[in-house]
């Protein structure tokens, strides 16, 4: 995240008034974070580590040479720093001409005491190169001035000011008018969210702030709490955006919550189709939510038309008489409803699902897999509500418009549009019900079909395909015991995605929980050093861990593991293999 100033993930800034300080907490949150879970490596940036040669002018004594802290640095600048004196023109080209003291003047400490400064009064321009005008012999190691303190003498620079090395920070960072220190965090967690709550839990129990002086985390967290902010803002406007939509449609309050019921309930199936996927709470997930309430809205919106059409036939030919003439209508109004429901339902699943197949390698894969992914399980079960919880509820808010002596009848009422009433063949409500029951029963069994066949793909893509291996299963990588516990690795190693079993045995060889277990890889190559961190949860079985790794690339790695629980902590290497 280089726009937030991190070259990692992560990155903690600590502000204060002093950098000593800072460092310190840097430090102190550098150690407490180094065996936090999920974290593949933490670095407090130094503030305080450059080394400088410091001038500090004597003003008195300059003073009684006749000479100011500006003429003393002047020379400082032109013998030591060098200065730009002039310019030289070659044809169409420009070169400056800069000018200071050769290095043996200059190369160390006891030299840059030796530089001469010319004192107002010798006839020339103050800063002017003092080793022009040989007013200094050396005599066996000492100097020797030809007019000393008087006027237009060179005295050495050291009796102006006082040299020395001192050290501090190489580079001072300031944010928001205050002094900052950044520390770098590397994490090996996609829940970049629920790794800073934990963390900062952490950092507050092991470090302590002195007054001034506190802590902000950035990088990705900064970015999620901005579009965090935004999104409390872009949702209701959305939702009020949809409400406005809808009521100008319906000319109906009513109508318009009955519509939006859709949105609760499609946010069912979304939250329980990313539960499936393991996908966790980020602005793209939120996208696909935005987008799933617009498209409810729009589906709610054209089954409430096709029940508004039923009724308002049923009442012109005098057909709405009684409860179950209302049923009639209602069910009437739905049958009508199931093709183009189905067709909508088909076409935004024929038109999503080929993203959960795309490789997660290509560019914007993982960004687009997480906004389809609530629009696919909302539409199925948006659906259900649409085709099922609908008519019902738009039975109970019609319902009111009968006459109370009628509101439980369920006898069906036979008329016509002429004022002389036709008695109508009685099994016709009958045929109707019957058919829109049989097409109701077809589209439950065919959505059901579907849901079942997706979320067996996807729960065997999670649980099944990835599952963690067994004892049995896999070769040996590595075995070692530390502290009295004996610990193997088993797995196939990979340079794609890759799973270890990790177990801990005591001396008798029963299993053992070691509590919270960290794995890293690193390969050292001339020129090149990688890391890879391994995300490690228990399998549920005594003393077994699952560990998650992609290491990348082929060759022979170093496996860290450490562990720290109710038996204590350790730390071991293992030289293991990884094939292509």
């Amino acid at each position: 995240m280089l726009t937030t100033g991190f070259r990692s993930v992560l990155g903690i800034k600590v502000f204060g008034p002093d950098l000593g300080v800072i460092q310190d907490i840097g430090v102190q949150i550098e150690k407490a974070l180094g065996d936090f879970p999920n974290t593949r490596s933490v670095f407090a940036e130094r503030t305080t580590g450059g080394y400088f040669l410091d001038f500090d002018v004597k003003r008195k004594t300059a003073a009684r040479y006749g000479m100011t802290v500006g003429d003393v640095n002047d020379i400082i600048e032109t013998a030591i720093g060098g200065k730009t004196i002039t310019t030289t023109v070659e044809k169409r080209e420009r070169y400056p001409v800069n000018v200071r003291y050769a290095r043996d003047f200059r190369e160390d400490l006891d030299s840059l005491k030796r530089v001469l400064v010319p004192t107002p009064g010798n006839g020339g321009e103050l800063g002017t190169d003092a080793s022009s005008s040989p007013t200094a012999e050396r005599n066996g190691g000492s100097q020797r001035f030809s007019n000393p303190g008087g006027a237009g003498a060179q005295i050495p620079i050291s009796m102006l000011a006082d040299i020395n090395f001192k050290t501090g920070p190489p580079s001072i960072r300031n944010e928001n008018g205050q002094l900052v220190g950044f520390v770098f965090v590397d994490v090996t967690t996609d829940d970049i969210g629920g790794y800073v709550r934990d963390a900062s839990k952490r950092v507050s129990e092991r470090v302590k702030f002195p007054p001034g002086y506190y802590v902000q985390w950035a990088g990705s967290f900064e970015y999620m709490r901005n579009a965090e902010k935004r999104l409390q803002i872009v949702i209701p406007f959305t939702l009020l955006i949809i409400f406005v939509l809808i009521y100008l449609n319906t000319k109906s309050a009513v109508k318009t919550f009955i519509v939006l019921l859709a949105v609760p309930f499609s946010l069912v199936g979304a939250f329980w189709f990313l539960y499936i996927l393991g996908y966790n709470m980020s602005v793209a997930v939120w996208v696909g939510l935005i987008a799933l309430a617009g498209l409810d809205a729009e589906t709610g919106v054209v089954m409430l038309l096709y029940l508004d059409h039923a009724w308002e036939k049923f009442r012109v030919q005098q057909r709405l008489n009684t409860l179950g003439d209302l049923e009639a209508s209602v069910i009437e109004g739905a049958v009508r409803r199931i093709r183009p429901k189905a067709m909508t339902i088909c076409a935004i699943l024929f038109g999503l699902l080929p993203i959960m197949w795309s490789p997660v390698t290509e560019a914007g894969a993982d960004v687009m897999k997480r906004i389809a992914a609530p629009m696919i399980g909302g539409v199925l079960t948006s659906g259900v509500l649409e085709l099922m919880i609908y008519p019902a509820i738009y039975v109970i808010w019609r319902r009111r418009s009968l006459p109370k002596e009628k509101r439980n009848d369920m006898s069906l009422t036979a008329g016509t549009v002429a004022p002389t009433p036709v008695p109508a063949p009685a099994p016709a409500p009958a045929v109707e019900k019957s058919k829109g029951k049989k097409w109701l029963r077809i589209l439950l069994f065919v959505l059901s079909v579907a849901g079942l066949l997706v979320g067996v793909y996807f729960a065997w893509q999670k649980f099944g395909g990835n599952a963690p291996p067994s004892a049995a299963s896999g070769q040996l990588l590595a075995s070692q015991t530390m502290n009295g516990l004996t610990v193997t690795l088993t797995g196939d190693l990979r340079s794609a995605a890759s799973d270890i079993l990790v177990q801990f045995k005591d001396a008798g060889g029963l299993p053992v929980n070691a509590g919270t277990v960290k794995l890293d890889l690193n390969m050292n190559m001339p020129g090149m050093v990688m890391n890879k961190g391994a995300t490690v949860e228990p399998t549920g079985a005594p003393g077994q861990y699952h560990a998650k790794v992609t290491p990348g690339m082929a060759g022979d790695w170093t496996a860290t593991l450490a562990y720290e629980g109710p038996r204590g902590s350790g730390k071991a290497s293992f030289s293991v293999t990884v094939k292509q």
